[in-house]
């Protein structure tokens, strides 16, 4: 047996050694000299435990909740210098997800991803996850397709809804002023597939090539003009990249009345030493005629947190808050929002939330079945 096998164990002084490594509180240090497959033994069990100290502290929680009563979170917060919410999300994922099931080559969010399913179903999507190293909005996915049943293509005029197909298509069967409210992320063509250097576990978006764009939302917008009735508002994501590009198309058929700044309260990833940190995205406010917002005195900086990692089920998801804020502004309850790049159906969510009506399209089919699940 090498020392690269022997199992870590703590000295007099509360120091953890092993293969062939120190690890105390302030550092690391060689103990003698090491090999350098003990080296590489010693790195792969700190990757390990970062990713087990999540379970560590919840497994630990449980045991003084089971051994000592009601776990005493200030005691708690104190020993391990986490917050409250910190604390209980672990503990719950402790509980959920049992250690039989848990696994070492994925992560603890990929385990919290799947704590609130039945053991079996833990089972299942975990040993696939592992087996075909999935990256966590991967595993996202495949959870809420499960939920996702298939859901029957509604008469879009006969029956307003979340509708799966080509937007341009299903715009041109609705009534002519119909909407009151066109609010939408179309594709920013700037040909999309992440804003993190690690693989997307989603699909490249459709029509998400700057010419592909350009075409989609010209065709888009000479629908949605008709499809409006007047005195109405629209709100167009845009990406400070196209807005250049995008922004005749838009004057085409749309009274541009302000350039919206949303301001995500942190950064997209990129080259942070050669470049500013990004931490806005623009939202092109027009009118078709001219109607007063509901509360008229608000400022254009937008300030909401953008969706989580963690809790993103599309690449571009924007916050149901966000839009339910929108959409507050400018109708109200009752009226019918129009969203036709719909996605995985936030703006839908919104609307349902704000008792708005609500009309999507979606292309894809995979964005289209976790949207249903969502509404």
């Amino acid at each position: 047996m090498t020392k690269a096998d022997i199992p870590p164990f703590l000295t007099g002084n509360k120091e953890l050694v092993y293969s062939g490594f120190r690890l105390c509180e302030n550092g690391l240090a060689a103990v003698g000299s090491p090999t350098f497959a003990e080296w590489v033994a010693c790195g792969r069990f700190l990757k390990d435990a970062e990713t087990a100290v999540q379970f560590w502290i919840g497994d630990w929680l449980l045991y003084g909740e089971q051994t000592y009563g009601t776990v005493q979170y200030k005691q708690a917060i104190t020993e391990t210098g986490l917050d409250y919410q910190t604390l209980r999300d672990y503990k719950w994922v402790a509980g959920a997800v049992p250690v039989t099931l848990r696994t070492s080559k994925l992560g603890f969010h990929h385990h919290r991803t799947v704590a609130g399913l039945p053991p079996e179903t833990q089972a299942a999507l975990l040993t696939q996850a592992e087996q075909e190293n999935w990256p966590l909005l991967k595993l996202k996915q495949e959870k809420y397709r499960l939920h996702a049943a298939p859901l029957p293509v509604a008469d879009v005029s006969a029956h307003p809804g979340f509708l799966l197909g080509d937007c341009t298509k299903l715009l041109a069967a609705l009534p002519d002023a119909s909407l009151d409210l066109l609010l939408t992320d179309p594709p920013y063509g700037i040909d999309y597939e992440s804003e993190h250097r690690e693989v997307n576990p989603f699909w490249k978006i459709a029509n998400d090539r700057l010419e592909e764009t350009v075409s989609v939302l010209d065709t888009t917008l000479a629908l949605a003009s008709r499809k409006l009735k007047d005195n109405t508002h629209i709100y167009l994501f845009t990406s400070w990249k196209t807005y250049p590009a995008l922004l005749p198309v838009i004057e085409k058929y749309f009274t541009v009345s302000n350039l919206l700044v949303w301001v995500k309260n942190n950064w997209t990833a990129g080259d942070l030493d050669a470049n500013y940190g990004q931490v806005h995205e623009f939202i092109v406010f027009c009118q078709k005629g001219n109607r007063s917002l509901n509360n008229p005195r608000d400022s254009d900086l937008l300030r909401f947190s953008r969706v989580s990692e963690t809790g993103r089920l599309h690449p571009t998801e924007k916050p149901v808050a966000l839009l339910s804020y929108l959409i507050s502004q400018s109708t109200r309850p009752g009226e019918v929002v129009c969203d036709p790049f719909a996605g995985v159906a936030s703006t839908g969510v919104a609307a349902k939330n704000t008792r708005r009506r609500f009309i999507g399209m979606e292309i894809d089919a995979a964005w289209y079945s976790l949207g249903q699940a969502r509404l």
